[in-house]
């Protein structure tokens, strides 16, 4: 009895730890493909929900367009982050996971731009709540800014028990309509 007691915590726990371990996995496939700018491996690592107002082709030219347009581009500059995980909690069959860290990013401008039009820029940036830090870069013709950045990783049947992203982010100003309030309620958003 005390044997099976003890290989079934230790398949809970190595059932845990599987799920973790895939979870920092694709976390890391997330990130990365920001990084590189790989549309398709964004769109691919998202939440269905993101799919039920918008097409992929809308997404993939919104990040596109995030990315680089004729006016700016968005640069991450990090290849390597560290991740902050949250408990992964289950609600109604499914799994939730919320993951933090500090980002930097530069906003590369194609033209340059007046001194006026750098402070506009930056109290209009720093007026951002997850922006912490944001630095004009006069040799560069950039922005240096520092972000909190929240994701959270969502499994479940309808997802075929993979990981997939919601990002927190103000470009998606339907956060509420991808992770329900009372679902962020109860991971402590």
């Amino acid at each position: 009895m005390k044997n099976s007691i003890i290989i079934f915590l230790l398949f809970i726990l190595n059932s845990q730890a599987q799920t973790i371990e895939q979870l920092k996995l694709e976390t890391k496939k997330f990130y990365d493909a920001h990084y590189n700018m790989s549309l398709d491996d964004i769109t691919s690592l998202y939440h269905q929900n993101y799919f039920e107002k918008n097409t992929n082709e809308t997404i993939t030219s919104s990040l596109d367009e995030w990315f680089q347009n004729d006016v700016l581009g968005h640069r991450i500059v990090f290849p390597t982050m560290t991740f902050m995980y949250s408990s992964i909690f289950e609600i109604d069959n499914t799994k939730y996971c919320v993951i933090t860290f500090k980002n930097s990013f530069r906003i590369n401008l194609e033209n340059k731009i007046t001194n006026d039009q750098v402070k506009r820029d930056l109290a209009a940036y720093k007026e951002i709540p997850t922006y912490k830090s944001v630095k004009y870069e006069a040799n560069r013709n950039s922005y240096l800014i520092e972000e909190n950045v929240t994701w959270i990783a969502v499994t479940s049947a309808s997802t075929g028990n993979k990981w997939k992203f919601v990002e927190k982010k103000p470009k998606f100003n339907y956060f509420d309509e991808l992770l329900a309030p009372e679902i962020q309620k109860k991971l402590g958003m």
